[in-house]
């Protein structure tokens, strides 16, 4: 076990404003295949889940292969708006730069693919600002994933962030403390945290409060 003290985000409706691009990108693949008309609460609803889920939630009369293609054209259509619309919640490349000031490690996991998690976080600017990134795996579910980071970071002490029931779920069946963040997609599911923020920059003091400050700084 390491002596860092590792704090962990959620990337959707965390870090990442993702209903500047995918409520479009999900419109336009369902387009392709041949449903209009959902909601857009509905799909700001999906952020942050599982997107196998979603697919089946919005194509039910579809098989699997075609729930597949389907999140090949939505992640098609996600890089496509996002080089013209995207951005990090105010205040995210301050704290994350002050986390790492004080000696912190950050992580990113996330219901996604790793080749959603690396583009987004690099049209944010923020790649270089995270140290260890857990994507999504084929048939694992969020508490999995997050247990395969902490395992393979072993650090002394994480917390972690997010916006949604999946993050606090993973953070309670592994154990550590869990942030809600109220500013995210799904502030009704954030009761029950052991801390909530209204805005990032709350997010430091929660953090120092739930698992101390590191032992000494890492930079």
């Amino acid at each position: 076990m390491s002596r860092d003290k590792l704090v962990i985000f959620d990337l959707d409706g965390t870090l990442n404003r993702t209903d500047l691009y995918s409520v479009a990108a999900q419109q336009k693949a369902l387009e392709e295949f041949g449903v209009t008309g959902i909601p857009e609460a509905d799909l700001k609803g999906c952020l942050g889940g599982r997107p196998i889920d979603y697919a089946k939630r919005f194509l039910p009369h579809l098989t699997h292969e075609d729930h597949l293609r389907y999140l090949e054209r939505e992640l098609y259509w996600e890089k496509v708006i996002m080089e013209k619309s995207c951005g990090s919640f105010e205040g995210i490349p301050e704290l994350l730069d002050r986390l790492h000031q004080a000696g912190y490690r950050t992580a990113v996991c996330s219901n996604s693919a790793r080749d959603y998690i690396v583009p987004v976080l690099t049209a944010l600017h923020l790649l270089d600002k995270i140290d260890a990134i857990q994507p999504l795996l084929p048939g694992l579910t969020k508490v999995d994933t997050l247990g395969l980071l902490l395992q393979r970071e072993e650090p002394e002490a994480a917390v972690m962030v997010g916006d949604r029931i999946f993050d606090m779920e993973a953070a309670r069946g592994n154990s550590i403390p869990f942030i809600g963040c109220l500013y995210g997609y799904c502030p009704a599911e954030m009761a029950g945290s052991d801390r909530t923020v209204d805005c990032a920059a709350a997010i430091f003091d929660a953090v120092q409060d739930l698992i101390g400050e590191p032992v000494k700084a890492a930079w």
